[in-house]
């Protein structure tokens, strides 16, 4: 396309790209949903039996269940069989089953497809199975399955496999855990078993990148394999036998680690390298880099938006066009700090804006960590890799290299615990806009472009630049300004069976409405849906928490906002409850002298700006409900009003608190409720409904047993109001208002 641009072929050019565009969305098209006749994807939500061979198998959540991916064969519905293809993820929960790569299944399933997100920002589980090639996926009990035979057929991926595994035994032989885990993320790329607590050191410290088989690992074991090539007497004196060697065996290890993204970008960047260098021509940097690229697309489009990709990628770019720059402009520095901070600075620039946009967080100490950690962790690597060959030849040896090496992986992990402690090191930040990204990128190349080249561009070029920086960056913040003025947003977060939902008034202040919560040991809705969603919005402290009352899914979620999380005040009902969730709720205010703790009253108001305020409707009497085994009529009902809207907040209300509240009258009355007790019949009666008049009810519900939202609920709800969104089916929902009018976005 550039080619064409410049020798003026601009019909050529327009062409290309329109080719391109259109294979591009037809392939990523059918990349997301396969349209081949006999594809699993066709049996979705049939049950039947399925067969396949085991093509991988790890264990999640300390051995609690094995995650299988089969390449499937044949399906066995109610009347036929089915000869079929492709790959679903099974996970398998039980004990006393072993399965092996090639290990030929038979299974009792009912394939889905994986959920969709739940909230605005969240992971894409889905998607990023996709870009794995699988699209249906079943949990199931170990008795559902059963191994039928073995694929003894022998193919490079069971060989690779096969050696895989090898190198897995040999580094649980010779390293202790969690060393161990770390060794084989970094030579295997299996890092399901690193300690989380590790994870996030390292993402904090700006460097989970190490954790990843990247560009360094590969270009270290390319090096050496070019320098033990040499002695190798037939192999070392040929340059066409040396590259052919490192070409199969850097295309193995990419294979072996499952062709991620940065694997297959730095392999193929080399291999173009080789073969420039085999065949006597210039090799440029630009155009493997853009050539990589294009194929790891053309193979799977859906990498576009993955972000090891894009991370892997635009890093490159940066470091390869500004080192040259920054290495300059740092000169008067010796070389030796220099050139590390050169590129540590240009990944830096090139990081800071995904890793905002991906994990809503820019970590500042990453520069520094970089010029410490990357060096230390080279040198893991290749003992790492010596220990390994030598664990295959004499395990004693081996063991005492790895011992050496886990002293290096403890200064590795202390060095990264410090960095990431420091002040200022890191900063949650509000997830940009891909637009606000692109912005970022393009002022960055522009300002590097004009600070390498200002001393050769003429005065109209110059001029043309500052400009151009300078109005759009204003334009940027003007826009940043002007966005949140006179504009309330209240998010109805998908945390399923429970409610939690988030005000941002127009002063920016940040009200939380109970935190949502699951009966389930092994999830945490706070820590993976409640925390990272305000993050994702730059919500850094919550200026007052409600807890409507304390049940477990209204109450278990703010447990980790209280402890993350700058909190000012909290009201409650003030029960009198002794569940051990509560107390701990309670505990965590006593300790934390910054938080002020209220019990709500009816009539109670809260002023939130001049025009904007909120009135506790309820508990009216907390003697009118008794000593209730359930905290349902005992929930702080709010009534929140800006200017000409208003919203209804019942908590889990029911029929005998709805009675109580009609003394309230017309003041009921209110634009948008929250229909009470998750559309359960024991509440939203017609005299309540009535008295409220919405034009819009949300429904806070996820999975149950229950049967909610009721039936009946739902039809009354359909006919006397315009709109009714549920958060199990619509996802988040987000209403803005300006006081006037208000608007409604769904997730779905």
């Amino acid at each position: 396309m550039l080619i064409s641009y410049k020798k003026g072929w601009r019909i050529i050019g327009i062409i290309i790209i329109l080719f391109f565009i259109i294979v591009g969305m037809l392939n990523t098209s059918y990349q997301m949903t396969p349209k081949d006749a006999n594809h699993v994807y066709q049996f979705a939500n049939q049950p039947g039996y399925l067969t396949g061979a085991v093509q991988e198998v790890q264990n999640r959540q300390n051995n609690s269940y094995q995650e299988v991916i089969l390449d499937t064969q044949l399906f066995q519905g109610q009347k036929e069989s089915y000869h079929i293809s492709g790959r679903v993820l099974l996970k398998i929960y039980g004990e006393g089953l072993s399965l092996q790569y090639g290990d030929i299944v038979k299974a009792k399933v009912l394939l889905q497809e994986p959920k969709l997100i739940s909230n605005f920002g969240e992971f894409d589980y889905r998607e990023y199975l996709a870009r794995q090639k699988i699209f249906l996926t079943d949990s199931i009990n170990i008795e559902q399955l059963k191994v039928i035979g073995v694929n003894k057929k022998f193919s490079i991926s069971s060989l690779l496999y096969n050696i895989k595994e090898s190198i897995t035994k040999k580094i649980e032989i010779i390293y202790h855990y969690p060393h161990s885990e770390l060794v084989k993320a970094i030579i295997t790329g299996n890092k399901t078993e690193i300690p989380q607590r590790w994870e996030l050191l390292f993402q904090d410290a700006g460097v989970m990148h190490i954790l990843a088989i990247s560009g360094l690992h590969v270009g270290i074991i390319a090096s050496a394999l070019f320098f033990i090539l040499k002695f190798i007497p037939i192999i070392g004196q040929k340059n066409n036998l040396r590259y052919l060697t490192i070409i199969i065996f850097l295309m193995g290890y990419a294979a072996m680690t499952g062709f991620r993204p940065s694997v297959s970008r730095a392999t193929l960047m080399f291999l173009t390298l080789l073969l420039a260098t085999y065949f006597n021509r210039p090799y440029h940097i630009y155009n493997s880099l853009y050539l990589a690229a294009l194929l790891i697309l053309f193979y799977q489009p859906l990498f576009l938006y993955d972000a090891g990709f894009l991370l892997s990628f635009t890093v490159t770019f940066f470091i390869i066009y500004l080192f040259p720059i920054l290495e300059d402009k740092l000169s008067i520095l010796p070389s030796y700090i220099s050139k590390p901070l050169a590129v540590s600075l240009a990944a830096w620039f090139g990081m800071a804006p995904l890793s905002a946009y991906f994990f809503y967080k820019i970590s500042y100490i990453a520069i520094l960590s970089n010029l410490i950690i990357v060096p230390l962790l080279s040198t893991i690597l290749i003992m790492g890799l010596i220990s390994i060959t030598l664990s295959f030849v004499f395990i004693p040896l081996a063991s005492i290299l790895a011992l050496l090496n886990q002293y290096l992986i403890s200064l590795l992990v202390g060095t990264t615990n410090f960095l990431s402690s420091l002040p200022f090191a890191y900063q949650f930040v509000r997830k940009p806009g891909i637009t606000l990204t692109l912005y970022y990128y393009f002022i960055i190349l522009l300002f590097f472009y004009a600070l390498h080249c200002w001393s050769q561009l003429n005065l109209i070029t110059k001029k043309r630049i500052f400009w151009t920086i300078t109005s759009s960056g204003f334009i940027v913040l003007f826009m940043q300004i002007i966005s949140p003025l006179n504009s309330l947003s209240v998010h109805f977060l998908n945390v399923g069976y429970g409610d939690s939902i988030l005000i941002k008034t127009p002063q920016e202040k940040n009200i939380l409405i109970d935190g949502g919560g699951t009966p389930f040991h092994d999830f945490d809705v706070g820590e993976n849906i409640v925390l990272p969603y305000l993050r994702r919005l730059g919500v850094k402290h919550i200026d007052l928490i409600f807890l409507t009352h304390p049940d477990i899914d209204h109450l278990e979620g703010l447990i980790p906002i209280l402890k993350e999380m700058k909190v000012d005040m909290v009201i409650d009902s003030g029960i009198n409850c002794q569940q051990d969730t509560y107390l701990n709720f309670l505990s965590l205010i006593q300790e934390d002298e910054e938080i002020s703790y209220y019990q709500a009253r009816a009539g109670d108001v809260i002023k939130l700006s001049p025009d904007l305020q909120l009135v506790v409707l309820n508990p009216l009497n907390r003697k009118d409900y008794g000593q209730q085994s359930n905290f349902n009529n005992h929930s702080i009902v709010l009534k929140l009003l800006y200017k000409n809207i208003s919203f209804l907040f019942t908590g889990d209300i029911e029929e005998k608190a709805e009675i109580n509240l009609l003394s309230w009258n017309t003041f009921l009355q209110s634009d948008i409720l929250k229909v009470a007790h998750h559309g359960s019949n024991t509440s939203t009666t017609d005299l309540f409904l009535n008295q409220v008049k919405p034009e819009v009810a949300i429904i806070s519900v996820g999975t149950n047993n229950f049967d909610h939202p009721n039936a009946e609920v739902m039809e009354k709800l359909e006919a006397s109001c315009q709109k009714v969104f549920r958060t199990d089916l619509n996802g988040t929902v987000l209403i803005r208002s300006n006081g006037q009018k208000y608007y409604i976005t769904t997730l779905r």
